[in-house]
């Protein structure tokens, strides 16, 4: 008896340990900012160019922006928590050969960003990128919300706040706490986690187009989280599961194509 309540006692102490340096630790497993970025010229984005946001907390973003085309959308694309904006290469200058504007500012901590990386920075980020492009003659109805993997829970937050010609979630995650739950069961991430992004409990409040796309073969984020936000959104709503197509492997011309028809039929 007094073994197995050493026993006991010892697993309790090591489960106090790991919970106490997982909450301590959390944001380094959840953010993988990438600091290292090449001049902005060696990118090739035609028409785009490098811009300083500076957020209402006083954080100075890099980020990207590329006028539209006359009679097409700004779109304000919010990344994913790793690497930088030189990851999404492929996706802006997809939108440039289609004729979208964009802003995409590089998350606080990433690239050229100062600051480090939290739930209501993030949020900050995202509304300053929204003040930019209204200074540039833009209306909130003129903008199409994208938020990739991490960046879905920070679209959807400002969906809630603004009333945007669409959204568009590419890989979302119904909530962060959830994964973590359906990948460590006994960490009780419900309880802890810091930077919960929720966009299962925050989509029914959207009152916009809302686009979802997701792959089978996602390992990091399953493509049923997808299925969960789109049965509780509002219409008009359109979700598109790609068979055996991953986390990052879709096609983005054949996906930016898809947002296209759906968010600009009838116009």
């Amino acid at each position: 008896m007094r073994i197995a309540l050493i026993s006991l006692l010892c697993c309790a102490i090591a489960y106090a340990l790991l919970m106490t340096w997982l909450y301590l630790n959390q944001r380094n497993l959840m953010y993988y900012p990438k600091k290292e970025i090449q001049a902005f010229e060696h990118y090739s984005l035609k028409g785009a160019k490098e811009i300083t946001l500076t957020t209402t907390d006083g954080i100075k973003l890099q980020a990207w922006y590329r006028k539209a085309k006359a009679n097409k959308p700004m779109v304000i694309f919010l990344h994913g928590n790793a690497g930088n904006l030189e990851d999404r290469i492929d996706k802006l200058n997809q939108l440039i050969t289609m004729g979208y504007g964009f802003i995409t500012p590089s998350w606080r901590g990433y690239g050229k960003s100062d600051g480090t990386p939290t739930m209501q920075g993030l949020y900050f980020d995202a509304e300053a990128a929204i003040d930019y492009a209204r200074t540039q003659g833009y209306k909130i109805d003129q903008i199409i919300m994208i938020g990739e993997s991490l960046g879905a829970g920070i679209a959807t937050e400002m969906a809630t706040r603004y009333q945007f010609k669409g959204l568009f979630l590419i890989t979302p995650y119904t909530s962060i706490s959830k994964r973590a739950e359906e990948l460590y069961p006994i960490i009780l991430a419900n309880k802890f986690t810091k930077d919960n992004f929720n966009v299962i409990d925050k989509i029914a409040q959207v009152e916009q187009p809302i686009l979802i796309i997701h792959g089978t073969n996602d390992k990091i984020i399953p493509h049923r989280h997808s299925e969960n936000i789109f049965a509780i959104a509002k219409e008009p709503k359109k979700l598109i599961i790609y068979p055996n197509i991953g986390h990052v492997d879709y096609n983005v011309a054949e996906v930016f194509t898809e947002m296209d028809k759906f968010f600009t039929k009838g116009e």
